[in-house]
């Protein structure tokens, strides 16, 4: 029996006031780095384990190092075992006095469950605690050992061990390893395999409505992972976004796109497909340096420069996270509706396109916060449903509100393609310029918009104004797409004044279009810009005019105006605007 005066238990007790005092400062740290610094306990781990059985293995000697949790005092200590009570002083005092005393007859081994590698203290959580406290690095136990079919090691943290139960447990009432050996379903954070196996659960219920049969749980297994899961991984691989999420796996992954989806479709009202629910995820959560630097330009710009001036869009990033391969370019088609009959015009011209496509047609009412809207919803919903039924094409109409170019920007971002009634065109005035909200678009804007006046184009006849610039090279690869798919007539046009740089123009555009372009005509032409792409549309009866966003600066196109805006003002037939 130690004595509570005793100088061995004096200085035990001053060592577990240090240990308190340790334990408080590591909780602190843990509080403020996000770090969980509890003790694993012994239940939620076996509970997940679903046991083989148990065998005794006698006395060892066993690192002390590999204990990470307790059976029923993984309250009282935290992950390194220092202790969480003050009022356990006294018996930590005691037991430590008992275990360094001279002459001490010292204490019976602990007593420990063993899983894999590492170790439950059943009986004997002090003793670990103050061997932990003099860095002993083994001490003796009765060691039970526990079979199951996770296979734990010393060197996997507590997380690590938390979620290889939890996946053992997917495992015992998934079997999917024994349906498809050799392939795993990794996750990083614990709690997703429950996520996991409700899809599973969820995907059964719909296949037995479907099937008007009770579906077996084996086959709902193989045909989730077939039909529901791959299917996100291959995307997942094609689009390289596991490279944005190098902490990550692709199961990670697979659970956050499909719920990014459901997040942007209760956003927008509208259905999302996975790949672009998988770009739009990279765009906003992926964590490479030059994306966040990227977001912090912006703010300074969006700080610096009026919205009129913003140019946020980066010529070719649209399509290149494309699939080409026997993949239509514009899937997606966005069309701005304004509920006057004038913008009926902008949704027949992108039926044209979606017919072609076998795209989707995704309306968008924007109502501005502040104003008065004479418009029935409900009426503008049904006829425009009943105009997408007719020509047999997909899609639905959204309602927002907010100021409408940046609401159609957000929302084409999620889109292949914008479709505008172009109503009010940007005005010669400067001051009128400034205040354009189609310019906004244009600036912004991360898709090729068509600008639909009173004229609808069948895109028969296509007129290219290039000029070798990153969007110029942008509105050749859309007019190209669209003449070389659906052999249809391309004109390209050269405004140059020197003979030998539009010559070398042409032959750029003549060497990108390859053998489309034996029926197209190549023109050189000098004079403004906007004058000759007019003119030459008129002599050739083009039905539709291709042709790159604005060049110059933001401050400079605002003052003196553009061959964009040029055309825009006075074309007649629809303009595509690439950027």
């Amino acid at each position: 029996m130690v004595e509570s005066n005793s100088i061995e238990y004096r200085k035990a007790l001053e060592d577990f006031h240090r240990a308190r005092s340790r334990a408080r400062l590591q909780y602190l740290w843990a509080s403020i780095t996000g770090q969980s610094k509890e003790l694993l306990p012994y239940d939620d781990i076996s509970n997940q384990l679903h046991m083989t059985g148990q065998s005794s293995k006698g006395v060892q000697e066993i690192p002390v190092e590999a204990i990470i949790g307790s059976v029923n005092r993984y309250q009282d200590f935290d992950r390194n075992f220092l202790p969480l009570r003050d009022t356990d002083s006294e018996r930590w005092a005691r037991v430590k006095s008992l275990m360094t005393s001279p002459g001490s007859p010292g204490l019976p081994p602990i007593r420990v469950y063993q899983i894999g590698e590492v170790y439950f203290v059943l009986d004997g959580n002090h003793r670990v605690s103050i061997a932990r406290e003099m860095g002993i690095e083994t001490i003796e136990a009765y060691v039970t050992e526990i079979q199951s079919r996770a296979a734990f090691s010393a060197e996997d943290s507590p997380e690590e061990i938390i979620l290889k139960s939890e996946y053992n447990n997917f495992l015992v009432e998934t079997q999917f390893d024994e349906l498809f050996p050799g392939f795993e379903l990794k996750l990083t954070f614990p709690g997703q395999y429950e996520t996991l196996k409700e899809h599973i659960r969820v995907h059964r219920y719909y296949m037995g409505i479907e099937q008007s049969r009770e579906i077996p749980k084996n086959e709902a297994v193989e045909h989730w992972y077939k039909h529901v899961y791959l299917p996100v991984v291959d995307i997942i691989r094609r689009q390289a976004i596991l490279k944005e999420f190098p902490d990550r796996t692709e199961t990670d992954l697979y659970l956050w796109v499909l719920d990014h989806q459901t997040f942007l479709k209760e956003k927008f009202g509208w259905s999302i497909k996975l790949e672009k629910a998988a770009i739009d995820l990279v765009s906003h959560q992926g964590r490479q340096f030059l994306r966040v630097l990227q977001r912090m330009i912006r703010k300074v710009l969006a700080w610096l420069l009026p919205r009129q001036l913003e140019d946020f869009s980066i010529p070719g990033e649209w399509h290149k996270v494309k699939d080409m391969e026997g993949e239509s370019l514009f899937s997606d088609i966005l069309v701005a509706m304004n509920g006057r009959s004038e913008s009926w015009v902008a949704l027949e011209q992108a039926i044209i396109i979606a017919s072609m496509e076998k795209a989707d047609v995704h309306g968008l009412f924007v109502s501005v916060p502040g104003q008065r809207t004479k418009i029935n919803m409900q009426d503008l919903d049904q006829a425009f449903r009943k105009r997408l039924e007719q020509s047999q094409i997909p899609g639905n109409l959204a309602f927002d509100n907010g100021p409408v170019a940046e609401t159609v920007c957000e929302r084409a971002n999620l889109n292949d393609l914008v479709v505008l009634k172009l109503s009010h065109p940007p005005s010669k005035n400067i001051f009128l310029r400034f205040s354009s909200g189609f310019r906004i678009i244009i600036r912004r804007c991360s898709r090729p918009i068509i600008a639909v006046n009173n004229q609808i184009s069948p895109m028969n006849n296509l007129l290219l104004a290039y000029d070798g610039s990153r969007k110029g090279n942008e509105a050749l690869f859309v007019a190209g797409y669209f003449a070389k798919k659906y052999s249809k007539k391309l004109s390209v046009l050269v405004v140059e004044e020197d003979e030998t740089r539009g010559q070398k123009l042409l032959k750029q555009a003549q060497d990108y279009l390859g053998d489309c372009c034996e029926n197209s005509i190549f023109l050189q032409q000098a004079g403004k810009v906007s004058d000759m792409i007019l003119q030459t549309t008129a002599e050739l009866y083009s039905d539709m005019i291709f042709m790159g966003g604005y060049g110059h600066s933001p401050v400079l196109e605002a003052l003196m105006g553009s061959a964009v805006d040029g055309v825009l003002r006075d074309s007649r037939i629809p303009v595509v605007i690439c950027q």
